[in-house]
């Protein structure tokens, strides 16, 4: 018998469909992957369940849930269901938590707020709770910044099934973490499916986490369901164009090999660079060197010092040993005008396109913006300029004056890397440039990113946790440990040296269900 069951379901927002006539169901114990690109209708139809969409939306058809239909539930209904019979784990924890209460209060909210019991009492199952989840229960009064993003999201975990649900709805839980905190919290959620029976809904566009964890997948496209069935049938033998597609978009690690670059003059040289935060080394005696036309990917999990090094380069971190040097300049003790200057010929990438483009600017202002602060470009020079970027990354100069928000995520990705390369930057610097995106758009990037690349010869220092797309693009990789730089070269992942990069690639999960358990087990 189906714990859920979801009968032709369609929402609409105003006149504009979202979903068209899904349909699926989930038994105790099993996990359901729903898959598909931004805009699918994935979340759209998991929030329906709940009441979460907009006042605008419009919802049709039914979903029983232990037999009772939740379109059926008033308000009141609703919000006992929430927290008590479904568990909800978000994409990014930091914004569900909130950030002026400890981590234990908000567990013990949770709890009360579905539970007849006593400040003590809850108190005592949010220490079980963290228990459950693997976090020591001194944890317990630390509050959302104190900790890293794998400990967050067992803090919502475990505030998810604080109440035993029989549905847990996980919508991207492991999209923002590192590979070896996402092979944590994939083996907590199995723990947890075996030890509550619960039956969870995951939403996602990482097809390695859905051959990792998925018994079943439902695939959207375009608001309906494509496909459905078992997780070995869908890879094996995909039957709809659609799916196929998005499977072939799949980057695993392995897939690439990239031969190394002769590099004469190093673009980009930092010697003994360490950035200290009043007795925290935050990055620690690290060398390192980019030449002309090459692609370093540096990886490590997050606090292992990757973007502090992207800060000191830029000179937003300003206070730090050892010496960068840049085409030749040392720009370590550079300040004020002159270090201006110098940030004219980086260029940046941004992991979030959306928060990093001002909501109130055109696509053709944001992209502007470089050639205003360092050239003397106007008018119509300006405009041409600009249009040649559009171009350049293969956007339509139809949507200069458009705003980020009417905008894709793979557009505003787009825009971000045309203003990256506003000014022919001797060094670009990609933070974490596409794990937001999914897997086909993310192909898609890739391809753009590699062609500006070998045409327009930038240095490149790309920062991420996806190993498989630092392999796609990386010349040689620098991985990074606590600061410090363990192993770096062309043979990394192929003959990873050090045992820190050794987790790191056991830990990368493979698109591939049979592949992906028999290396797990």
């Amino acid at each position: 018998m189906s714990l859920l069951s979801v009968e032709s379901v369609s929402v609409d927002f105003g006149a504009t469909p979202a979903v068209r006539d899904v349909s699926f169901s989930l038994t105790a114990g099993e996990v359901l992957a729903v898959v598909g690109e931004s805009g699918s209708g994935k979340t759209v139809t998991a929030m329906s369940l709940l009441g979460l969409l907009p006042g605008t939306a419009s919802v049709r058809g039914k979903a029983f849930l232990n037999g009772r239909d939740l379109y059926s539930l008033s308000p009141t209904e609703l919000r006992s269901v929430r927290g008590n019979e479904v568990g909800l784990v978000f994409q990014e924890p930091m914004s569900a938590l909130n950030p002026v209460f400890t981590v234990g209060d908000q567990i013990v909210e949770a709890v009360r707020a579905h539970r007849s019991c006593s400040k003590s009492e809850a108190r005592a199952r949010a220490h079980e709770l963290l228990g459950l989840v693997g976090l020591p229960v001194a944890r317990f009064r630390a509050y959302p910044h104190e900790m890293s993003g794998g400990q967050l999201q067992r803090v919502v975990i475990a505030m998810a099934v604080a109440n035993e649900p029989s549905l847990l709805i996980a919508d991207e839980p492991t999209t923002a973490l590192d590979v070896t905190v996402q092979a944590e919290i994939l083996a907590l959620l199995r723990d947890l499916r075996g030890r509550l029976d619960a039956a969870i809904l995951l939403i996602t566009h990482d097809m390695g986490v859905v051959a990792d964890i998925a018994d079943r997948v439902v695939v959207m496209h375009d608001g309906r369901v494509v496909e459905q069935g078992p997780v070995f049938e869908i890879f094996a033998s995909p039957q709809e164009e659609y799916t196929r597609q998005l499977l072939a978009s799949v980057i695993s690690l392995g897939s690439a090999a990239r031969p190394a670059r002769v590099v004469d003059t190093p673009v980009l040289r930092l010697d003994s660079l360490s950035v200290h935060y009043k007795k925290f080394r935050a990055v620690d005696d690290v060398s390192l060197e980019i030449g002309r036309g090459e692609v370093l990917g540096l990886v490590g999990e997050s606090g292992s010092g990757k973007s502090t090094i992207a800060g000191a380069i830029t000179g937003l971190v300003p206070s730090y040993d050892g010496t960068i040097t840049l085409s030749g300049q040392d720009i370590s003790s550079l300040r004020g005008s002159s270090l201006k200057k110098v940030r004219g010929r980086i260029g940046l990438v941004f992991q979030d396109p959306l928060s990093s483009l001002n909501p109130r600017a055109t696509i053709a202002r944001s992209i502007a913006q470089p050639l205003l602060l360092h050239t003397s470009l106007r008018g119509s020079a300006l405009d041409q300029r600009v249009d040649a970027l559009l171009d350049a990354v293969q956007l339509s100069a139809a949507l200069r004056s458009r705003y980020p928000h009417e905008l894709s995520g793979g557009q505003r990705q787009r825009v971000g890397i045309a203003r990256a390369i506003a000014l022919d930057p001797d060094l670009l610097i990609a933070d974490e440039p596409t794990s937001a995106l999914d897997v086909s758009v993310q192909a898609r990037i890739l391809d753009l990113f590699r062609s500006l690349q070998e045409s327009l010869k930038f240095a490149c220092l790309f920062i991420s946790h996806d190993l498989a797309v630092v392999e796609q693009l990386a010349d040689r990789v620098a991985v990074l440990h606590s600061g410090r730089v363990v192993e770096q070269g062309t043979h990394v992942f192929s003959a990873p040296a050090d045992p820190y990069t050794q987790r790191l690639v056991a830990a990368a999960p493979v698109a591939d269900p049979v592949v992906q358990r028999a290396r797990r087990s």
